[in-house]
Parts: structure tokens; C-alpha cells; sequence
């Protein structure tokens, strides 16, 4: 039995997968932390206004058809796998290219739009869309820290993805206290996010620069990475991109419009009720993210080498674990953590506790599904996965309207997110799995 206990911790995967989650543990405390300074601190009417704010701007990126960051994900998995140094650098250039002018677009966009839509929407208040406008501005930032993680995520360095997200975190909670000391306003809170976009950028980018050359198959240096940035073709990278971006943003729209239709139906302080609930989803499920992200780089590496059969069977026991696993977490998290939320965020909030329960749905579903993302991406299965959840997106908004229409509630809101989910997750399980059995059985017939 300890043999076999150290066996399976000298595996890669099993070592990168601790040393992540190890790391999640110490952001998982910060995140709370930061929530409950800023739930507590705004009570329901303003932290209404900054999670629709919040929302708009999340909805806004559903126009973002470029799908980079996945794309670049997967593909910067490839090419280290494959030692493309040159196909390396084409990939940071063409990711720094588009979202430089995603960000451009946005702030522009938002700036024009966003206060006449909120105006119309929201009681005749522009607030909404004022805050939405200078959140835009964190989307570069954001990029170009996402892209160190990206690229450390694709050494499989995961040590050090794990330090940087953690100094991420310290850096959230010092600019969040900080704002909610000198003012405790949704306004304090945008000064804060764009003070954070910023340092964690800087701090990224610096220790980007001391390793990049450092790892077996090296990265290009920033100075390298900006010269290419005019001359990276982008016809070769974009289709793939615009797949994973319809993929990722309409998978976005399942929590998203729920909360828009809830603030619009129901009120500022029904979104604050339900907005808490996604929060303490994030809780567990940052606890649970480190299987997802080491399976970013393991799962495409393995397909890049065309070991089908294998991946088929850890793929295999990976489902039951995490199904198992999924059902025990989150029935104890519906149990205990509304306990919690009168004595955490305030007697304010205690609508907010069966909004967390009816989510531990939501949860336990998106554990098992997270896995089957970098799966049914390298293996080409876009198209299919996108369809189902658009057909899912559009059966369970129309019937939802229908039957809640009239009594919609921040509970009816989540239910509503529970059923997109298990509907969603369970057709894309139903596609992705039997295309992995049946490339593992023609990998067995070949040899």
C-alpha cells in the first residue's frame, strides 16, 4: 500500500496537481477574505451595482470572437511539446496583437454604449455603465498577466503559476482593503481593480522576463515578442480561436444573463443575493481548479503525441473520482456554508443562504465538466460542444422566462443556472467520450 502511495506521487501529473492546489489554499483565503470586505463593507444596494457593472462588462466580452487565450492555451502546448520555438513566438505576438485591440475596442465601445444602456435598463441610472466603461481598461493588463500564466501553464511549471497567482491574490486584497478604507463605494472599488490590473501586470511581466529563457524550450523575450507583434500572420491562428471563443463566451452567458435578467426583473439588492451565491461558488471551486489547470497542458500534450488509449483510461477513472468527489464536496458545502453567511456577511444577506444552497448544483456539475474543456478542444470537437450550448442557452432562457416571468427571484435565478449546466454538461459528455473511445480503439488496432 505505501509503495503503491509512492508510486502514484512520483508522477508528474500528480506532483504538479498538489503543488497547485497547495497554492490555491493560500488564494482561496485572500479571495475570501477580499469578498467579505467588500459584501460587508457596500451592503445589498451597491454591491448590487458593482456585480451588475461587473456583468455588463462580462457580457460585453461575449463580442470578443477571437477566443485567444484558450487558443493560445492549447496551441502553446503543442508547439512546446513539439520544441516550435518559432511557432512559440508567433503565438505570444498574435495573443498581444488581438488583445491590444480588443482593449482598444472596448473602452471605446463601452464608453459610448454603456452609460445609455444602463440608463435605459437599470431606473434611469448611468452609474452602471459609467463603472463598466473603467473596468475595460483592466482588459490589457489582465491579458498580458493571463499570458505569463498561459506560458508557465504550458512548461508545466506549475510551482512558480502557483507563486505568481498567489502574490496575484495579496495584491487584490491589499488594493481592495485599501479602497474600502478610503471609500467604501462601487466607485472606490473601480480605483481599486485598476490599481491591481496594473501592479500584478508589472510583477508578471518583470518575473517573465528573468525566466523566460531559462526553461528547456525557451520563450521569446518581451523586447522579441513586441517586434513581432506587426509582423505575426493572423489568418493561420484565427479560426481555431473564433471556436474557443464562442465556446468559452457563450458558456459565459449561462451566469451571466440569469443575473442580468434578475436585476432587470427583480432589483439591485435580488443581484447582490445572487451574485453572493456565484462568490461562494468560486470558494470550493478554486480548492477543486488545480486538476483543470494542469489538464490545459497534459491532455493536449498527450494528444499531440497520439496517446488516445491511455488517455482513455485515466480519462476514464478521472470521471468517477471527480463525480464522486463533486457529490460529497458540494452536499456538505450546501450544508455548512449558509451557516455562515449571517455571521460573515451580515443579517443583510440571509436571503443569500438558499441561493447558495439551490447553486451547490451548479457546482458540483461544473467540477465534472471542467475536465472535459481541454478534451474536447485538442481533439477538434469544437463545433459539436459550441452547438450544445447554444441549443441549451436558448431552450432553458425561453422556458425559464415562461414559467418564472412573473414571480422572478434571485433563487429562480439560480435554479435557472442549474439547469443550463446539467443540460449542458450532460449532451457534451455524451459527444466528447465516445469520440476519445473511438480514436484509444483505432490507436489499439494500429498497433
Amino acid at each position: 500500500m505505501i509503495e503503491r502511495l509512492r508510486t502514484f506521487l512520483k508522477r508528474k501529473f500528480v506532483r504538479d496537481t498538489l503543488a497547485l492546489q497547495a497554492g490555491k489554499l493560500g488564494t482561496t483565503f485572500m479571495m475570501l477574505v477580499a469578498s467579505v470586505l467588500v459584501v460587508r463593507l457596500l451592503r445589498p444596494e451597491a454591491y448590487g451595482t458593482w456585480a451588475l457593472a461587473n456583468s455588463v462588462l462580462a457580457v460585453w466580452q461575449v463580442l470578443n470572437l477571437t477566443g485567444v487565450a484558450l487558443s493560445t492555451n492549447t496551441r502553446l502546448a503543442l508547439a512546446v511539446g513539439a520544441g516550435d520555438e518559432r511557432e512559440i513566438l508567433n503565438l505570444f505576438a498574435f495573443y498581444v496583437k488581438v488583445m491590444l485591440a480588443w482593449a482598444i475596442f472596448s473602452v471605446i465601445g463601452l464608453s459610448l454604449l454603456g452609460p445609455a444602456l444602463s440608463e435605459r435598463l437599470y431606473g434611469g441610472e448611468q452609474l452602471v455603465g459609467q463603472l463598466a466603461t473603467g473596468l475595460a481598461l483592466t482588459i490589457l493588463p489582465d491579458a498580458l498577466y493571463n499570458l505569463v500564466l498561459i506560458g508557465l501553464q504550458s512548461q508545466r511549471s506549475m510551482r512558480a503559476y502557483s507563486v505568481l497567482q498567489n502574490a496575484n491574490q495579496f495584491v487584490l486584497l491589499a488594493c481592495t482593503f485599501a479602497a474600502l478604507l478610503l471609500s467604501p463605494t462601487p466607485e472606490g472599488l473601480l480605483v481599486s481593480r485598476l490599481s491591481y490590473s496594473v501592479i500584478t501586470m508589472l510583477m508578471a511581466l518583470a518575473y517573465y522576463q528573468r525566466v523566460c529563457g531559462a526553461f528547456t524550450v525557451r520563450y521569446p523575450t518581451p523586447l522579441l515578442i513586441l517586434t513581432q507583434v506587426r509582423a505575426v500572420p493572423v489568418g493561420p491562428y484565427w479560426r481555431f480561436g473564433v471556436m474557443n471563443a464562442l465556446d468559452k463566451n457563450v458558456a459565459s452567458l449561462f451566469t451571466e444573463l440569469p443575473l442580468q435578467l434578475v436585476g432587470i426583473l427583480a432589483g439591485k439588492s435580488a443581484v447582490a443575493y445572487l451574485e453572493l451565491g456565484y462568490k461562494a461558488m468560486t470558494i470550493p471551486a478554486l480548492l477543486t481548479s488545480a486538476v483543470f489547470d494542469n489538464l490545459q497542458a497534459v491532455v493536449p500534450q498527450a494528444i499531440g503525441r497520439g496517446e488516445y488509449a491511455r488517455l482513455w483510461q485515466d480519462f476514464r477513472r478521472l470521471v468517477v473520482v471527480m463525480t464522486a468527489a463533486a457529490v460529497i464536496f458540494y452536499a456538505a458545502f450546501a450544508l455548512f456554508a449558509p451557516l455562515f453567511v449571517p455571521l460573515i456577511y451580515g443579517v443583510e444577506f440571509i436571503p443569500a443562504m438558499t441561493v447558495i444552497q439551490v447553486l451547490a448544483v451548479y457546482g458540483a456539475v461544473t467540477l465534472v465538466g471542467g475536465i472535459f474543456g481541454p478534451l474536447y478542444r485538442a481533439l477538434g470537437l469544437m463545433l459539436p460542444a459550441l452547438l450544445v450550448k447554444v441549443v441549451t442557452l436558448i431552450l432553458v432562457l425561453l422556458i425559464g422566462l415562461m414559467v418564472h416571468r412573473q414571480t422572478w427571484t434571485a433563487v429562480n435565478g439560480a435554479w435557472v443556472v442549474n439547469t443550463l449546466y446539467v443540460m449542458s454538461v450532460g449532451l457534451t459528455i455524451g459527444v466528447v467520450l465516445p469520440a476519445l473511445r473511438r480514436r484509444a480503439q483505432a490507436e489499439k488496432q494500429t498497433a
